[in-house]
């Protein structure tokens, strides 16, 4: 503990969550899965990286990625979504630092998805011409434009969906949060 302070390995906590979850409940092993906001989505992303074993995919909006982890990498591959706004003036989609600039640097949202996909071995990027989705109200009509990884190993797809003119917190559209769930249920542990 430094100056009071606790620390506490929370991607531990999380993953302690979900086993109590499974040994309480009927839970398919197969199809676990977290989203996360901002914060939450450098969680969600953390606890993917450390729980490879137990989490089949991640949706993580407007977050930053896990830090530099050397040459840890996880113990499989996990799916991931990554949603980013270009407008967000948060944490930005191209990069940057939080508060203090002596702190590292964080990944784009181009790197984030580049980095899971050397972590799974997933490879041909491939971006859609043009927005194909529309994920916000804030912005008029199709406004995302998705970018797949086409070739990836069992449980190893990696997606970004950028939403075009999008801030941190883009007020979702009705096909938002289905069509991430319907992503997140494509995609299973084999």
């Amino acid at each position: 503990s430094a100056l009071g302070h606790t620390f506490v390995d929370d991607a531990a906590y999380l993953r302690s969550v979900i086993e109590e979850v499974g040994r309480s409940f009927a839970m398919d092993r197969k199809r676990i899965f977290l989203t996360g906001l901002s914060n939450g989505a450098a969680m969600a992303d953390r606890v993917a990286f450390e729980s490879a074993d137990l989490v089949a995919g991640i949706a993580s909006q407007a977050g930053d990625s896990i830090p530099d982890l050397g040459s840890r990498r996880p113990s499989e591959p996990v799916s991931v979504l990554h949603i980013h706004g270009t407008a967000d003036g948060t944490i930005s989609y191209t990069g940057g630092y939080l508060t203090n600039p002596n702190w590292p640097r964080y990944l784009s949202a181009v790197e984030n998805i580049q980095t899971w996909a050397d972590y799974n071995g997933a490879s041909n990027p491939v971006s859609d011409p043009t927005p194909t989705l529309d994920l916000t109200t804030d912005v008029a009509g199709l406004d995302t434009v998705v970018t797949r990884y086409t070739t990836f190993p069992p449980s190893g797809a990696v997606e970004l969906w950028t939403i075009n003119g999008a801030g941190h917190v883009p007020t979702r559209s009705s096909q938002f949060s289905p069509r991430v769930i319907d992503w997140l249920l494509a995609h299973p542990k084999p």
